[in-house]
């Protein structure tokens, strides 16, 4: 074979293969299979400080206001129950006696008004008809209940829902088996759980209804006494919901009963509030005292706090 001949063969084969590499190429670039991102490969440094951190709130703290109770309760003598139940955290952050049963006095009226309002709402009854012969509307009587300490309107009220009906509302309705409402017994932890049932009221919803109800509970008239004297009083900062239940002995001068239930929030420097209920029930202790015992529950929360 001369030289030119072979010169051109190899020069042949050199571009065949060129041209064999070239369409390997291609097609290795264009029709790879395609890699797949799983959930287990780790972002990027610059994906990750791109993402924004999600909003976290912080916890909400217990605060213990056993100690409190325990002391206040060796300060006193005659009989006494009290409960704290934390309604941000849903349970109890202080007790003694709970279960110990009294003569309720007019804490009975919480029970009555909370199955009013129900009614009102769900149209049951109407607002603006006549209370039995109270000489004032539905509407009025649920509003003075509350805030008037003589008002026959809870008399009216609890005539028309029916005593031994209200009873049976309580107890299958609303889980509260401890009390026997018709003959005016109940203890600080049956009072607690109606007192939860008024700041959640699954059975009502109305704004105008709600404000009517939280106003009669924050804004109460002196009448011959000052029924905002014990808890109320003890509390500077904290809004205090509350009603009471009593017996005065005029020529004794002793407070047979004195009963004091209350929704208390106490405001937070974010504008929110820490909300409990604070549940006081006594036979012949003053009402001093139990002003003493919501100062000293509001002492201890804001010091726990460190607010």
């Amino acid at each position: 074979m001369n030289k030119g001949r072979r010169n051109i063969i190899i020069a042949a084969i050199v571009v065949s293969i060129a041209v064999a590499a070239a369409i390997g190429a291609f097609f290795a670039f264009n029709h790879d299979t395609p890699v797949e991102m799983t959930a287990s490969e780790p972002a990027s440094e610059e994906e990750t400080d791109q993402k924004p951190e999600e909003p976290t709130t912080p916890p909400v703290k217990e605060i213990d206001f056993q100690p409190v109770v325990d002391a206040w309760v060796k300060t006193v003598a005659g009989n006494k129950s009290v409960l704290i139940y934390d309604l941000n955290l849903n349970k109890t952050v202080a007790l003694y006696n709970i279960d110990e049963s009294y003569n309720t006095a007019s804490l009975y009226k919480l029970f009555v008004v909370y199955e009013g309002y129900k009614r009102v709402e769900s149209k049951v009854w109407d607002g603006n008809a006549a209370a039995g012969s109270a000489g004032k509307t539905v509407l009025e009587c649920l509003d003075l209940a509350i805030r008037e300490s003589h008002s026959i309107c809870a008399e009216a009220l609890w005539g028309m829902i029916g005593r031994d009906n209200l009873t049976n509302i309580m107890e299958s309705e609303w889980n509260i088996t401890h009390s026997e409402i018709s003959r005016l017994i109940s203890n600080a932890n049956d009072i607690t759980l109606i007192l939860k049932r008024f700041y959640e009221h699954p059975d009502f919803s109305d704004p105008t209804l709600l404000n009517r109800m939280w106003d009669s509970f924050l804004n109460q008239p002196v009448t011959t006494y000052d029924w905002r004297q014990g808890l109320p009083k003890g509390f500077n900062k904290a809004s205090v919901y509350n009603k009471v239940g009593w017996d005065y002995n005029p020529d004794s001068r002793v407070w047979n009963i004195y009963h004091d239930a209350a929704i208390v929030k106490f405001p937070l420097e974010d504008g929110k509030t820490r909300d409990f209920i604070v549940v006081v029930m006594t036979n012949r202790i003053d009402f001093s005292n139990i002003k003493r015992l919501g100062a000293e529950i509001e002492g201890e929360f804001y010091g726990q706090e460190n607010i």
